[in-house]
């Protein structure tokens, strides 16, 4: 009598798989799906509550600033420039040339 169950890593691996693919996938939905959320909050904030559209427009092009980032990775970044701090593969040669602009735009 054959084995009921045909268990090899062919009938293991394919199912498996497609449950990664789908587990990877709903997270980055979700994520985008909040990150996005996040910053139409971030600019409808800056803009005093609703979206403006010609400041939107101002800020893609370099005009106006964006909004300050939020959480803690944008905080992090903030006072890493604040100070300063050279930033992942920063040679040193690029880190005096960033703190010289940064000194003649001071004073």
């Amino acid at each position: 009598m054959p084995p009921k169950f045909n268990l090899n890593s062919r009938t293991i691996t394919a199912p498996l798989a497609a449950f990664c693919m789908a587990s990877i996938l709903f997270v980055y939905a979700r994520t985008s799906i909040q990150a996005a959320k996040q910053n139409a909050k971030q600019y409808r904030e800056a803009d005093g509550g609703q979206i403006n559209w010609h400041n939107e427009t101002l800020r893609r092009h370099g005009a106006l600033e964006k909004p300050v980032e939020g959480g803690i990775i944008g905080e992090l970044a903030g006072l890493a420039k604040e100070r300063n701090v050279p930033t992942l593969g920063e040679t040193d040669e690029e880190r005096q040339v960033r703190e010289m602009s940064g000194k003649k735009g001071r004073g």
